[in-house]
């Protein structure tokens, strides 16, 4: 199982989710054409800025990650905050609010992982199967707190991906990247909590130096685990 990036520790200030493009192009022409060529939509980036690191247990979070990752060996999933989603143009009640906390099981405990049970606003599912490299795909809403928009995000088991064009009639939306793994109907769209499947950019990306051997506001970049 992927770790995931405890964003209630390890907090960004700032955040930035783009796919980097992955095109060439060559010298203009005498008339000053260009042609430019591309081997695919690109793959997401990534990066944290800023991210607050002022107590003891974020120290540890941090130093635990990157032992763990141990530079760009390991993979470890990126959340995409759900603002912005079909859940966040929606005036919430407190109640429904309340769905995104965790919840324990009957007795207080948690899993094992020390996360707990989340509800949700939104629920949308793949209406029929798609491809590997698809870049279309049909979606049934079942409900959905506010619209279903081109620019918001989703995420399909460990892979993100973005809208680009949605047609409510139909349910026909298309999507950046293609379509990482084949889908069949059924399959959830997570709008709710996208994540992605990330490496560190870089593999000193963890490096964490301490002012005053106690705080400290690195900033961290991931580019995805293709």
């Amino acid at each position: 199982m992927t770790i995931r990036w405890p964003e209630e520790v390890l907090r960004p200030t700032n955040v930035s989710f783009d796919l980097d493009s992955r095109s060439l192009a060559g010298p203009a022409s005498v008339s000053g054409a260009t042609q430019v060529v591309a081997s695919d939509a690109g793959i997401w980036k990534a990066t944290f800025g800023n991210v607050v690191v002022k107590s003891r247990q974020a120290v540890l979070a941090h130093r635990a990650i990157a032992a763990l990752l141990e530079g760009r060996l390991g993979s470890i999933l990126i959340p995409l905050c759900r603002g912005y989603g079909p859940s966040s143009g929606a005036v919430l009640s407190a109640d429904e609010e309340a769905l995104f906390a965790e919840v324990p099981h009957s007795d207080d405990a948690l899993f094992d992982d020390g996360t707990g049970y989340v509800g949700s606003l939104t629920n949308v599912v793949a209406a029929a199967n798609a491809a590997v490299r698809a870049t279309t795909i049909t979606a049934t809403v079942t409900y959905a707190a506010d619209s279903i928009q081109p620019g918001q995000h989703f995420s399909i088991g460990e892979r993100l991906y973005r809208i680009r064009t949605y047609d409510a009639g139909t349910g026909v939306m298309t999507i950046r990247p293609p379509l990482r793994e084949a889908i069949t109907a059924g399959d959830h769209l997570e709008f709710d909590d996208p994540v992605c499947k990330m490496r560190l950019a870089q593999d000193d990306g963890l490096d964490l130096e301490l002012a005053m051997r106690r705080f400290s506001s690195p900033s961290v970049s991931f580019i995805e685990d293709v």
